[in-house]
C-alpha cells in the first residue's frame, strides 16, 4: 500500500506544468457584447461559490474581471482553473463563442463523468489549451484537431483504478495531431491510449516538427519502442515523460544522442537489462528518473566534468556498484535519490563539494564506511541514509553548518559514539531519526528554545546512558517521541510528558529508568492527546488512570510491576485497537461489560495471575493471549460466537476444564489455536480442524478417544496433541495435510504401524510419536526425496522393530550440511510481526528438555526404547549436522560403525543398552563437541581410547562392557595384551619405535607420550619451549583474530560457533 502511495505522489509531482498553476489573470477593458457572453457563461456553469475566487467576483459592474485577459476589447485569455465547477459546460455555451480566444485554463475542477464538448474546436484562435484534471472523460474530441494554432495541449490527468479515464482511441493519436505542426507541448497523461511506443513515436516524429514537452505517463502505452529513434530527429525535444506505461523492454542507446534533451521521465516502464551510460553522460541532461525499474541493471560510468544533471532518480532498480568520484563533477546536482538499489562501498569524500545538494536518500542500499562531510551543502533539506552499513562516529561532521536541514534518517546502520550536540540545535531540524545503530554515551547539549521546529525524535535501539535531557520536555511541538531500548536511567513523573501538548506517540520502554503514574487531579484533563503509549519494562507498579479519557489507539504497558485489577474503563476507550498488559502481575478483571463494543484488534495478557470466572472478548479482535494464567473456568460453550475475525486465539498454561465446545468451529478466520496445559478433556470435535487453520495444539491435557479425521482442505504447519489420552489407529486422512511441519503426538496410546501416510509431506521438520503403542518396522518403502526438511524424530518408546532402513535416513537432507540459524515458527498478521513460535520436547543428559524456540539449526534423532536390531546404518555417519542421536535399549549388533566420527556437531551419543560387540572406534574421539556418551551395557571390548574427549568421560559411560577396560573404569589393560609380541605401547610397558605417528593401525595401542622417554636434550628442548611460549603467543593471535577482524564470514562463523556453545550450556 505504500509503494502505490508513494508511486500516486511521485506522479502528482510529475504532472505540474506551468498552466496548473492558478494565476489570476486581470482583463483589461472589454466590450461589452464579450461581458455578456462572460455573465451568460457564469450563468451557465454549476460551481461552488464557496470555493470560488474568480467567477463568483464577476458582475456587471465590474471593470476588470478575475481571470480574464482582454486585448482591443476581446478576451484574449480564460483562466478559470481551481473553480470547483461542477457542470453546465455543453456544446451551445457561450464560451465557445469567444471567438478571439488564444489562452483558455479550466484545470483542476470537478467536471465529473462529463465529456469533453466538440465545441472547443471553435476556438481556432487558440494558442494554449489545458484541461488537465478538470474531471472529463470519455473520448478526446476530434474538434481539438482543427486547433492549428495551438502551440500548448495540456489534457492530462490523474489516472486512478477504478475510475473512468479520458480515452484516445477514435480518434487516435495521429488524428489528433496530424494537422498540429506548431504543437511544442503535448500534454496527455493519464489519457489512455492502448498503443505500442513504436506507433507512438511514428506519428510525433512525423507530424510534430517543433515539440519540445513530451509528457505521456500513465498512458497504456506497450513496447517495442525501438521505432523512437525516429524522435531524434525533432531538434527541440527537451523533455520526455513516459513513466508508469508497461513498456516491457531495453533501454535504447538512441536517448543519448538526443541534442536538447534535458528532462528523461521512465519510472515504472517494466524496463529490464542493462542501462546505457552514456544517457548518463548527455551533456544537457537535467532530470533523470529511472525509478520502480526492479530489473534494470547497470552502474554509474564516469560523469563528465560540468555536467549537467541536477535530479538523478535511480530507487527501486537494481542499478549498483559504486558511487564514481566523479559524481564531483555535477555540480549542479540537486537531487539525488538511489533508494534500495544495490550500491555498495564508501560514499565518496567529493560528496562535500556538491553544494547545491537540497535532498540525499541513499535508504536501504549497501553502504559502507562513514559519513563524509556535508558542511558545503547548505541548502540540504532531507538527509535519508537508513538501512545500510555505515559505521564509524558522526561527531567529526560540521552539522551545525546545515541551517536548513529538515529530516535527518540514519536509522539501521553501525553508526556509534556519541550523539553531537549540534544537531539539537539545528534551527530548522524537524525529524532527527537515529534509531538501530550502536550510540553510546550521554545525551549532551540541549534543545535551546521552546519555540524548536522538531517534531520528530527517534533514538530507540541504541546504547545510550545517562539521565534523559530535561530540555526534550520542553519541545513544545513534539509529536513523535521514541528512546526504547537504551539505557538512559534515572525516574520522572508522567507530569513532564503534558508539556507536549501535541505528542502523539510516545515510546519510552526497555531503559533502566522507572517512571511515577500515580495520578493527580488536573493530570487527566491536562495530558496530551497521545495516539500511542508505549511504556514497557518502566517499573510502573500501577496503572495509569489519566488514560481514561484519552483517544488512545495502542497501549502497550508489558514487562512492568502493574498489580491488581484491569479496571472496566480499559474495555470503554474506543478507539484502542492494541493492548498489551502481558508480563505482570494482574490478578483479577473487574466485571466487564456484558457485550463489549471495545474496539480492540490485539488484546494479550498473557503471563499474569488473572483468574475468574469470564474472559474479556471484544467482538472485532484478531489476537487474543490469555496464556500463562490461573483462569479455572470452563471454555465458555458459545465462545465460537465471539471469534468472528480472531486469527490468533490463546489459552494455555491455565487450569481450564471441561470439553472442548465446537463453536470453535464458527471462527472462520481462525490460524492459530493453542489450547495446550489445561485439564480438558472429552474427544476432540471432528470439525475442529477448518479450512483456514494453520496451528493446532491440544498438548498436554486429558483428551481421550480417536484423533479426528482431516479434511481434503486441511492446511495445518503445526499439530500438536501430545501427553493426552489419545487412543486407537493413526488417521490415514493426515495425509490431507500437505503442508505440514510440525507434527507431536507423543505421550499418548495410539496402537498401529509406522504411518506411511505422512512420505507425501515432503515440508514434514518434526516427527514425534514418542510413547505410544506403534509397532512393525520403521520406514516406508518408495522413500525417494521424503522429508528433506526433516530435522527432528522421536520415535522412542514404542515397540518398532527389524533393521533401520539406510536408504530412508540417506533421505534426511536438512541432517546433512549446516543450515541458516532461524526458527521454526508460524507468522501471522504478518503486517504487525506476529509470529507463533512451535515448541519440542526432546531427551537430553536424560532428561526431557521442552525447545520453546526451535531452531532450525537443531537436529536430533531418538530411536531408543524400541526393539530394533541388526547393524547400526552406515548411512547414519552422513547426517553431519546432527546434534543428538539415542539408539539406547534395543538390539543393534555387531560393532559401531567408525563412520559415526563424521558427526561433527554431535553433542549427545547414546548407544546404551544394545548388544552392540567389537571395539570403540577412535574415530569417535574426534567429536569435539560431544558432552554425553553412553555406551554402557553392551558388549564392547579392548581399551577406551585415552585421547581427546574420551578423557573427559566417567565410568558411568563405559560400565556393563566386561571386555572393556581403561583408566576411566580403573582397570589395567595391559592383561588384555599379553601373548601379542607385535603389540606395543603404554599397557605393555614396552615403547613403540616408529619414525612417524601410526598409532591407527593395526599392532599399536592407542597411548600417551613416554614421559621417560625424553632423550639427551631436555635442557636444549625447555629453553626453545619457553622461548617459544611468547613467539606462539603473538603468532597464534594473529592467525586467530587477524581473520575474524579482516573477514566477514569467518567473523560470521566464529558468532555461530559461540552462539552454540551458549545454546548447550543453557540446556539443563
Amino acid at each position: 500500500m505504500r509503494n502505490w502511495l508513494l508511486l500516486w505522489f511521485v506522479l502528482i509531482l510529475a504532472h505540474t506544468n506551468p498552466f496548473s498553476i492558478d494565476t489570476v489573470l486581470v482583463s483589461g477593458q472589454c466590450f461589452g457584447d464579450q461581458k455578456l457572453l462572460l455573465l451568460e457563461l457564469k450563468s451557465s456553469l454549476n460551481f461552488n461559490a464557496s470555493l470560488s475566487t474568480k467567477l463568483v467576483k464577476w458582475n456587471e459592474s465590474n471593470d476588470s474581471w478575475e481571470g480574464v485577459t482582454c486585448k482591443g476589447g476581446q478576451v484574449m485569455g480564460l483562466d478559470l482553473s481551481n473553480e470547483s465547477i461542477t457542470s453546465g459546460l455543453d456544446d451551445s455555451s457561450s464560451l465557445f463563442r469567444l471567438d478571439y480566444l488564444q489562452r483558455l485554463n479550466l484545470a483542476f475542477n470537478r467536471f465529473q463523468f462529463l465529456e469533453i464538448p466538440s465545441g472547443f474546436g471553435n476556438l481556432t484562435n487558440l494558442v494554449s489549451l489545458n484541461l488537465s484534471n478538470a474531471g472529463f472523460t470519455g473520448q478526446v474530441p476530434i474538434g481539438i484537431s482543427r486547433l492549428i494554432r495551438l502551440v500548448t495541449l495540456d489534457v492530462s490527468q490523474l489516472s486512478f483504478p477504478g475510475l473512468t479515464s479520458l480515452k484516445l482511441k477514435n480518434p487516435n493519436l495521429k488524428m489528433l495531431v496530424g494537422n498540429l505542426s506548431k504543437l511544442r507541448e503535448l500534454y496527455l497523461d493519464g489519457v489512455n491510449m492502448s498503443a505500442t511506443g513504436n506507433e507512438l513515436c511514428n506519428v510525433l516524429s512525423s507530424s510534430l516538427p517543433k515539440l519540445q514537452v513530451l509528457s505521456m505517463m500513465n498512458c497504456y502505452l506497450s513496447g517495442p519502442i525501438e521505432s523512437c529513434s525516429s524522435l531524434v530527429n525533432l531538434p527541440f525535444l527537451s523533455v520526455i515523460k513516459l513513466g508508469f506505461n508497461n513498456l516491457s523492454t531495453t533501454v535504447p542507446e538512441f536517448f543519448a544522442h538526443f541534442h536538447n534533451l534535458g528532462t528523461l521521465h521512465l519510472s515504472n516502464c517494466g524496463l529490464r537489462g542493462e542501462f546505457p551510460q552514456k544517457i548518463f553522460q548527455l551533456q544537457t541532461l537535467q532530470n533523470l528518473d529511472l525509478s520502480f525499474n526492479e530489473l534494470l541493471q547497470g552502474s554509474l560510468p564516469r560523469f563528465p566534468e560540468n555536467g549537467s544533471l541536477q535530479t538523478l532518480v535511480l530507487s527501486f532498480t537494481n542499478i549498483s556498484g559504486r558511487l564514481p568520484k566523479s559524481i564531483v563533477n555535477l555540480r549542479n546536482l540537486s537531487r539525488i535519490e538511489l533508494v534500495n538499489c544495490s550500491f555498495h562501498g564508501n560514499i565518496p569524500s567529493s560528496f562535500t563539494n556538491l553544494s547545491q545538494l537540497a535532498y540525499l536518500d541513499f535508504s536501504f542500499n549497501n553502504f559502507t564506511g562513514s559519513i563524509p562531510s556535508l558542511c558545503k551543502s547548505k541548502n540540504l533539506t532531507v538527509i535519508t541514509l537508513s538501512h545500510n552499513n555505515l559505521a564509524g562516529q558522526i561527531d567529526s561532521t560540521q552539522w551545525e553548518s546545515l541551517s536548513s536541514l529538515l529530516i535527518l534518517d540514519l536509522r539501521f546502520n553501525l553508526l556509534e559514539g556519541n550523539i553531537p550536540s549540534s544537531l539539537f540545535t539545528l534551527p530548522s531540524i524537524q525529524k532527527l531519526q537515529l534509531s538501530n545503530n550502536r550510540f553510546s554515551g550521554q545525551l549532551s547539549g540541549s534543545f535551546n528554545t521552546p519555540s524548536h521546529k522538531l517534531d520528530t525524535l527517534d533514538l530507540s535501539n541504541n546504547n545510550i546512558e545517562g539521565e534523559l535531557l530535561m530540555s526534550i520536555w520542553e519541545l513544545r511541538g513534539l509529536k513523535y517521541l521514541s528512546l526504547s531500548s537504551n539505557n538512559f536511567s534515572g525516574s520522572f513523573h508522567t507530569n513532564l510528558i503534558q508539556q507536549l501538548r501535541y505528542l502523539s506517540y510516545l515510546d519510552l520502554s526497555y531503559n533502566r529508568f522507572s517512571i511515577d503514574a500515580t495520578n493527580t487531579d488536573s493530570q487527566a484533563s491536562s495530558f496530551p492527546n497521545i495516539t500511542t503509549l508505549k511504556l514497557a519494562s518502566c517499573q510502573l507498579s500501577t496503572l495509569p488512570e489519566f488514560l481514561f479519557e484519552h483517544r488512545l489507539v495502542y497501549l502497550d504497558l508489558s514487562n512492568n510491576e502493574i498489580q491488581g485489577m484491569i479496571p472496566n474503563w480499559i474495555w470503554e476507550l474506543q478507539d484502542l485497537v492494541y493492548l498489551n498488559l502481558s508480563h505482570n502481575l494482574l490478578d483479577d478483571i473487574e466485571t466487564p461489560l456484558s457485550n463489549l463494543t471495545s474496539a480492540l484488534t490485539v488484546l494479550d495478557l498473557h503471563k499474569n495471575r488473572l483468574r475468574g470466572q469470564t474472559l474479556p472478548l471484544p467482538p472485532f479482535a484478531v489476537h487474543m493471549d490469555f496464556s500463562s494464567n490461573n483462569f479455572t473456568l470452563d471454555i465458555p460453550p458459545a465462545i465460537g460466537t465471539s471469534l468472528p475475525a480472531t486469527i490468533f486465539f490463546s489459552l494455555s498454561n491455565n487450569n481450564f476444564q471441561g470439553s472442548i465446545p465446537e463453536s470453535i468451529c464458527r471462527a472462520d478466520y481462525l490460524e492459530v489455536l493453542d489450547l495446550s496445559h489445561n485439564y480438558l478433556r472429552g474427544s476432540i470435535p471432528d470439525c475442529l480442524v477448518m479450512e483456514s487453520l494453520k496451528v493446532l495444539n491440544l498438548g498436554n491435557n486429558a483428551l481421550d478417544g480417536s484423533i479426528i479425521n482431516f479434511p481434503e482442505t486441511c492446511g495445518l504447519k503445526t499439530l500438536d496433541l501430545s501427553i493426552n489420552q489419545l487412543q486407537g489407529k493413526f488417521p490415514t486422512s493426515l495425509a490431507n495435510c500437505t503442508t505440514l511441519e510440525v507434527l507431536d503426538l507423543g505421550n499418548n496410546q495410539i496402537d498401529d504401524v509406522f504411518p506411511c501416510e505422512l512420505k507425501s509431506i515432503a515440508s514434514l521438520r518434526v516427527l514425534v510419536l514418542r510413547s505410544n503403542k506403534f509397532h512393525g518396522r520403521f520406514g516406508c518403502l518408495d522413500t525417494n526425496g521424503t522429508w528433506k526438511m526433516l530435522q527432528i524424530v522421536d520415535i522412542s518408546s514404542n515397540n518398532f522393530s527389524g533393521a533401520l532402513p539406510s536408504q530412508y535416513l540417506a533421505t534426511w537432507e536438512a541432517m546433512k550440511a549446516n543450515v541458516d540459524i532461524n526458527r521454526i515458527q508460524y507468522p501471522f498478521l504478518r503486517l504487525s510481526g506476529f509470529y507463533y513460535q512451535d515448541r519440542v520436547t526432546v531427551t537430553f543428559k536424560g532428561l526431557q528438555l521442552e525447545l520453546v524456540k526451535i531452531l532450525t539449526l537443531f537436529t536430533s534423532i531418538d530411536f531408543s526404547c524400541n526393539n530394533f536390531e541388526g547393524p547400526i546404518p552406515d548411512t547414519l555417519g552422513a547426517l553431519e549436522a546432527l546434534y543428538f542421536l539415542n539408539l539406547s535399549n534395543n538390539a543393534f549388533s555387531r560393532p559401531i560403525p567408525p563412520s559415526l566420527g563424521h558427526l561433527h556437531q554431535l553433542e549427545s551419543l547414546d548407544l546404551s543398552r544394545n548388544d552392540l560387540n567389537g571395539t570403540i572406534p577412535t574415530q569417535l574421539s574426534d567429536l569435539n563437541f560431544l558432552s554425553v556418551l553412553n555406551l554402557s551395557y553392551n558388549k564392547l571390548v579392548g581399551c577406551i581410547p585415552a585421547v581427546k574427549q574420551f578423557l573427559t568421560f566417567s565410568a558411568s559411560s563405559f560400565e556393563g562392557n566386561a571386555g572393556l577396560c581403561g583408566p576411566q573404569l580403573g582397570t589395567d589393560c595391559s592383561s588384555s595384551f599379553q601373548g601379542n609380541h607385535g603389540l606395543c605401547g603404554i599397557p605393555l610397558e614396552k615403547t613403540c619405535s616408529m619414525t612417524t605417528n601410526r598409532t591407527n593401525e593395526a599392532g599399536c595401542v592407542p597411548s600417551r607420550s613416554d614421559p621417560d622417554d625424553a632423550g639427551d636434550n631436555n635442557d636444549s628442548e625447555e629453553k626453545w619451549f619457553y622461548m617459544g611460549i611468547p613467539l606462539g603467543f603473538v603468532v597464534g593471535f594473529w592467525v586467530f583474530c587477524g581473520p575474524l577482524a579482516f573477514i566477514r564470514s569467518w567473523r560470521f562463523a566464529y558468532y555461530r560457533f559461540w552462539d552454540k556453545i551458549l545454546f548447550r550450556h543453557l540446556c539443563p
